[in-house]
């Protein structure tokens, strides 16, 4: 990806993440049956149609999540030194995309008004491609054939610690951080259930 590429992503996250925010913020001041996306669109100071060229509905600009391709989290794990174990890698990927997924607090308050949300939170659209991206570029890293269970199990198990540990972070009363809950869940794979 180029500079200016690159640039675009990220001036497309910033905006995406602003619109998100900002409706966010609309649901817990007017309740999420007042809010609208004609409503969400003036406070965030977008038309509609811009307010649509980012999302498809207020329900999923309430549940903003991480916005990288299954190119570049690939990328994230391609890039790694050759001979570090391919479960160390993950365990980077892991740390390193985590914390776009940490809810905000209005985001977590919001949850926890309207549970219904959470169950929509943090599933990318396009997950299927990034799984079927990333278990590729696992079978490359480890020399094993694209359908074989190692890379696939260690895709979706990288993916449901983070889940687990961002979602630990925010709800445990400890206030862990969210890199030891993935180290914790990591020692663990690491060493054999």
């Amino acid at each position: 990806m180029d500079a200016v590429e690159e640039r675009r992503r990220r001036n497309r996250a910033r905006k995406r993440r602003l619109i998100g925010d900002t409706a966010v913020s609309l649901a817990l001041e007017v309740g999420l049956e007042s809010l609208t996306v004609e409503r969400i669109a003036e406070a965030a100071d977008i038309s509609t149609r811009t307010f649509f060229n980012y999302f498809s509905s207020k329900e999923e600009a309430l549940t903003v999540g991480p916005s990288r391709s299954a190119e570049e989290l690939a990328a994230l794990v391609a890039t790694r030194p050759a001979d570090e174990p391919v479960v160390r890698s993950m365990r980077v990927l892991a740390k390193e995309i985590a914390e776009s997924f940490v809810p905000s607090r209005q985001q977590i308050e919001l949850w926890r008004r309207n549970p219904e949300l959470l169950a929509r939170a943090r599933r990318p659209a396009d997950q299927e491609q990034i799984f079927a991206t990333l278990m590729r570029t696992v079978a490359d890293r480890t020399k094993r054939p694209p359908g074989e269970v190692y890379p696939s199990v260690l895709v979706v198990t990288t993916f449901s610690i983070i889940e687990w540990a961002v979602r630990a972070s925010w709800q445990d009363d400890a206030g862990r951080p969210l890199d030891d809950l993935i180290d914790e869940a990591f020692d663990l794979i690491e060493h054999g259930l």
